[in-house]
């Protein structure tokens, strides 16, 4: 298969593109050379691993993929998320609980905010609470912005589940 591009053209490619745009080198080599489109100048570059000012290899697929360890990252929902691993993210609540308390969490343990301020992440204001306590909480609209008001909710949330479990127990029973 022959080459349709001159060594002068890749010499040139080489030199320019790491300070050039891709359509600035496209302006220089539809000035220079002959006409050529984007994606043909994109494809030579390309398979030529010439790197070129803007490029961006897999843009998408690699957001986040080299961030460091520990780094945060903020989900459109406001929850605040840390790397833990190499493409493992864990939100900072859980692993701040985790790691103070030398507790490991399940998947049925959700950690609350007390104050409901998603970024407050002071020892006090995480809660442990089951998916089940969390649930009721939500459902009965027991959340608040003062902590003392949320904790009392989780109490109404275990007393809830407690009453419904005697209920069933005793429904069984007869």
């Amino acid at each position: 298969m022959r080459n349709k591009y001159s060594k002068e053209f890749e010499n040139d490619m080489i030199v320019l593109a790491p300070f050039y745009t891709l359509n600035e080198l496209l302006e220089i080599a539809k000035n220079q050379y002959n006409s050529i489109t984007k994606r043909q100048l994109q494809l030579y570059l390309s398979k030529r691993k010439i790197r070129y000012k803007d490029y961006m290899p897999n843009k998408a697929r690699d957001m986040g993929k080299y961030k460091p360890l520990f780094s945060e990252r903020i989900k459109p929902d406001g929850m605040v998320q840390v790397k833990i691993a190499k493409n493992k993210w864990d939100y900072k609540q859980r692993y701040i609980y985790s790691k103070y308390y030398n507790e490991e969490l399940t998947e049925n343990d959700y950690i609350i905010f007390l104050d409901q301020d998603r970024t407050n992440f002071n020892i006090d204001n995480p809660k442990k609470v089951t998916r089940r306590e969390s649930s009721i909480l939500s459902n009965q609209k027991i959340f608040s912005k003062n902590p003392l008001v949320t904790k009392t909710g989780i109490e109404i949330a275990k007393l809830i589940i407690k009453t419904k479990e005697k209920e069933k127990a005793n429904e069984t029973a007869n």
